[in-house]
């Protein structure tokens, strides 16, 4: 495996070179193959936060009994061309229960709302509410994401807009003159929800990864590699200052 050094940073110590690196593996994971910028210590800290949020055992619990109904999910996303990424929606939504609700009514794994469920195609009244029904419901939201990102042209937008309403975050795109998920200020729990999808989708695949990343090991070596960047320009900036001075 690579590795990734956050300077490529070279500091002397005692006549001695040292060079802290993070292996790039650690860093390499993305969502519907838009990378996270990990190297930046915010993400980084919301990352780590996240990962160890589902490090327990009611979530590992989940797991197990929610493969085989990922296994549906999954060929009917890949029918409207969306990445297989937004299986794991109905987990940090629902928990995967077709029982669940919300208190302003959405219900069912995917969590539909009455009115978008019934723009969807689904029923939805007194008697019968397709958003309970696992098949019927997938293919609901698969035309719902793809036309998420018709109108956003970003996966992780599309995620956002599926917690806040497609029209609260081209608001907010508009208002701040930005595009990425990352770079946009958001409500608290929006912000946060990009972060559940991908800390899910890695426990899922990559458990080994996530066990580093909950750690702390790689938080700690991201803040060694800032401090002796700074201290590496300190002497830099002091060696230009004493040549300046001798030059004069």
């Amino acid at each position: 495996m690579g590795m990734f050094s956050l300077s490529n940073l070279k500091v002397e110590k005692k006549e001695l070179k040292s060079e802290l690196t993070i292996n790039s593996n650690l860093l390499a994971i993305n969502f519907c193959g838009e990378k996270v910028p990990l190297s930046e210590m915010r993400i980084a800290e919301r990352y780590q936060k996240m990962i160890r949020n589902y490090d327990t055992h009611s979530f590992r619990k989940l797991m197990t009994s929610a493969e085989k109904r990922m296994k549906v999910i999954e060929p009917i996303l890949k029918k409207y061309g969306v990445p297989s990424d937004f299986k794991y929606i109905p987990i940090i939504e629902s928990a995967m229960s077709n029982e669940a609700t919300s208190h302003r009514g959405a219900g069912g794994y995917w969590q539909l709302m009455p009115a978008t469920a019934k723009s969807l195609g689904l029923t939805v009244n007194g008697t019968v509410d397709d958003r309970k029904h696992l098949v019927k419901s997938t293919h609901a939201a698969g035309k719902y994401l793809r036309d998420l990102h018709r109108q956003l042209g970003s996966w992780t937008l599309v995620a956002a807009a599926y917690n806040a309403g497609p029209q609260h975050i081209q608001n907010r795109m508009n208002s701040q003159n930005k595009d990425d998920y990352f770079k946009l200020r958001l409500n608290a729990e929006t912000t946060k929800y990009i972060y559940k999808i991908i800390a899910v989708k890695e426990w899922f695949s990559n458990p080994e990864r996530s066990r580093e990343w909950g750690s702390g090991d790689v938080i700690e070596k991201m803040v060694q590699i800032r401090e002796e960047k700074k201290l590496s320009e300190l002497k830099s900036d002091s060696k230009q200052l004493a040549r300046a001075a001798t030059d004069s």
